[in-house]
């Protein structure tokens, strides 16, 4: 058990924040330098899956259409906003990111309303994104891509791509990063109002792109800041009840989502080092480090002194699913493992060069953590897929069914250009107790985003759900906003909304019914 002070002291602050920029400041070798705008375009020509990863300019980052193109019929009982967030701009000059991870985030807003649909994209104008714009070059270097003569780093906001998510919570949008602040961006224009700031002295710690909202209307979430890890409690108003400070059990990892059950905080600790001072004439490579496991860092809410930490065979993951409590004093949690890094380090490389990217096997898996004996008992499921989500009111609580995007089975060589193993093409929801599945094929021509749940209004049933989000049609050059049954999955999507655009492949985002 830990025994370090449970409240984020300025002290504590400063002094983890100094040991995560120097890691910062360190990411800027003189030997670096980003990849060319016209090896993409080039490389692009032949790969009609890869034309998102253009991206947005400074321009096209901003853009609306009031009333989109619909296919089947859309309910009048679904209102609400769906948010989307992502790497968008990657290009400045002749220059372009080396990773997907590293663009500039742009959220996108679709407003359901009266069986209509309409779309609003912005750029986040961070700090990052208005310095870059004025001197018409990338300045600083980004999680894939280390950049030349980079200006003095002030902290991590100096370097926040607010790319990774979006939610409404408290009367506020906020734009979420791996790294840094959460960014405040208003629902009514997606205007950026500015870093939000939870107390004066917490300027710039970093708050995690995975938080998760309780039973209760509270969102909890995590920070990375050098050696320490940050546990963030915000109460159903917006405001900050507390926060607090602990040594992680792998210093320097990543620590990238979380889950939360009735009493506790669930944190993966892959084996993976983000060591970025280190010189690359390309995309940097990440590797796992020798002899560490994926370690599980279970942290009580009422006290986040008390934690406990199970160690599960070496593997790399992203996203949980759920976890939920026992009667008998167990964890379930269900995540997605991968055993390498080859996602990491082609998968979402070689796409921002207009090439296909290859990723090793995603799957499912359910690991129960006793906290009595801090033993743990690990399943693993056949599948290939990621982007895990779960009915929002089965948060924290058992959750039968799990959906994820997905590919099914091995590409067919006869596919030619159009095979693309790093990209996903369906999606699944898997039985958690019988462990069977349900599909959905888009297509080989189709990428898969991540898709949410919508709960019915006046069902309480799991599967009582639609199931919204979008894909990339390669065939049709178009974005697509696509709803379906969660009951006749397989059925496909009920209804669509064509955008007159193309958007770039984002990551994550929520819905705010009104």
């Amino acid at each position: 058990m830990s025994t370090e002070p449970n409240t984020l002291s300025r002290r504590h602050l400063l002094q983890a924040l100094a040991a995560a920029g120097g890691g910062l400041a360190a990411a800027a070798p003189a030997l670096a330098r980003p990849g060319r705008a016209a090896d993409f375009a080039v490389n692009v020509a032949s790969q009609p899956l890869l034309t998102p990863f253009k991206g947005v300019s400074d321009a096209s980052g901003d853009c609306a259409t009031a009333r989109l193109a619909l296919r089947g019929r859309w309910p009048a009982e679904l209102s609400g906003r769906f948010y989307r967030n992502g790497p968008a701009l990657y290009e400045r000059g002749a220059e372009r990111y080396h990773h997907w991870f590293d663009g500039d985030g742009m959220v996108q807003q679709f407003t359901l309303t009266g069986g209509s649909v309409a779309h609003r994209g912005r750029l986040v104008k961070t700090a990052k994104l208005q310095a870059e714009r004025q001197a018409g070059r990338f300045l600083f270097g980004a999680f894939g891509t280390a950049v030349d003569n980079s200006p003095p780093i002030s902290g991590p906001d100096s370097v926040n791509a607010a790319n990774t998510n979006a939610l409404e919570h408290g009367g506020r949008l906020l734009a979420l990063w791996e790294g840094g602040s959460a960014y405040a961006m208003d629902p009514a224009d997606l205007s950026t109002q500015g870093p939000v700031v939870w107390r004066d002295d917490l300027h710039g710690v970093p708050f995690s792109a995975h938080p998760k909202i309780d039973a209760d209307g509270h969102l909890w979430n995590i920070g990375n800041a050098g050696r320490h890890l940050v546990v963030w409690h915000i109460d159903p108003q917006g405001r900050l009840v507390d926060v607090g400070l602990g040594e992680s059990p792998f210093p320097g990892g990543m620590a990238h989502d979380m889950a939360v059950t009735a009493r506790h905080l669930v944190v993966p600790l892959p084996p993976v080092r983000l060591l970025f001072g280190e010189p690359s004439e390309g995309p940097r490579k990440f590797a796992m480090a020798p002899g560490e496991p994926l370690r599980i860092l279970v942290i009580s809410k009422a006290d986040t002194r008390q934690r406990r930490v199970f160690e599960l065979p070496a593997q790399m993951v992203f996203h949980v699913g759920n976890a939920h409590e026992t009667r008998d004093g167990q964890i379930v949690l269900s995540f997605i493992g991968a055993p390498d890094l080859s996602f990491l380090n082609d998968g979402a490389v070689a796409p921002m060069h207009g090439q296909p990217g290859h990723a090793g096997p995603s799957c499912t898996q359910r690991v129960t953590l006793d906290l009595a004996t801090c033993r743990s008992r690990l399943q693993r499921f056949e599948d290939q897929v990621e982007f895990p989500r779960i009915h929002p009111r089965r948060i924290g609580l058992p959750a039968r069914w799990l959906l994820t995007a997905a590919s099914f089975g091995a590409p067919a060589p006869a596919a030619g250009p159009l095979a693309l193993p790093a990209l996903l093409h369906g999606l699944q929801l898997r039985d958690m107790d019988s462990g069977r599945t349900r599909r959905f094929d888009y297509g080989a021509q189709v990428v898969v985003e991540e898709h949410i749940w919508l709960p019915k209004p006046g069902r309480t049933g799991e599967l009582d759900a639609w199931l919204l989000g979008t894909t990339f049609d390669a065939r049709r050059q178009a974005t697509v906003l696509n709803l379906l049954d969660a009951a006749h999955l397989e059925d496909g999507p009920i209804a669509q909304a064509q955008l007159p655009y193309v958007l770039p492949l984002g990551f994550h985002g929520n819905f705010t019914a009104v």
